[in-house]
């Protein structure tokens, strides 16, 4: 997991990555957590806030775009 700093200073394509890569790796946590192979289930939370996390800052990524193409014109 990439600390804020480093998410910010990540590329789109960097984001979309680590996105997937998240994505698949909270589906194997919550696989574990249903078949009692895995007893921390707050693993499944931790997973799903640095989804978001992940979401949020490419969502930010997209306005500053939108804001820099609105001043361009």
């Amino acid at each position: 997991m990439l600390s804020i700093q480093e998410l910010r200073s990540s590329t789109r394509k960097e984001l979309l990555n680590e996105l997937e890569a998240a994505q698949m790796e909270m589906q194997k946590v919550r696989i574990g957590v249903k078949t009692k192979s895995s007893k921390d289930s707050s693993l499944v939370i931790k997973r799903r806030k640095y989804v978001a996390r992940i979401k949020t800052m490419l969502k930010e990524l997209e306005l500053e775009e939108m804001v820099n193409k609105a001043v361009e014109v």
